[in-house]
């Protein structure tokens, strides 16, 4: 691997990483929300929703990385549509399209969110359960595509978050 790959291919992982547990986060903490949990310190619920927001913003933000960093590398070799268009990619066609539809599922989410005052609450709420099968989505492109799945701080990872998240389903 040339040095550039090395670059790219190491920013593709370590965005996808952070990425994958800020959407944890995030969905962990809408969780808590939509179960009407406080927390500990008695923040205002505006300062949660707030936190909870930017977090899936951040998980947007990274996800970007991932794929702008992945596109980019010589390495995997892939065309812009490979990357951008589901069921059309060379290497694990199955997977990398849960990942491409997870992202594509998530822009609306976001979306929506800033379309809420027009969409109105009951529609918006709606629109979130989607965000538990972008979770799923999320891991399983991660858990069956990531070079970096059977190394024992990415099985802690993932086994963290599917943890937590099922506890709070």
């Amino acid at each position: 691997m040339t040095l550039w790959e090395t670059v790219t291919w190491d920013i593709a992982r370590a965005g996808g990483f952070t990425a994958y547990i800020l959407l944890g986060l995030s969905v962990a903490l809408g969780l808590a929300l939509s179960m009407k949990w406080q927390s500990p310190s008695k923040w205002p619920r505006i300062i949660n929703n707030e936190l909870h927001n930017f977090l899936a913003l951040l998980a947007l933000v990274f996800t970007t990385v991932h794929v702008l960093a992945v596109w980019i590398d010589p390495f995997t070799n892939f065309g812009w549509s490979e990357v951008f268009i589901p069921f059309l990619t060379h290497y694990r066609t199955i997977w990398m399209s849960l990942g491409i539809v997870a992202l594509y599922l998530g822009i609306a989410i976001w979306i929506s969110t800033l379309l809420r005052p027009y969409i109105g609450y009951s529609w918006w709420r709606r629109l979130h359960y989607v965000t538990i099968a972008i979770y799923i989505m999320v891991t399983i492109h991660g858990i069956m595509t990531g070079s970096d799945t059977k190394t024992g701080w990415g099985l802690g990872i993932y086994g963290g978050s599917i943890a937590v998240i099922g506890l709070l389903l």
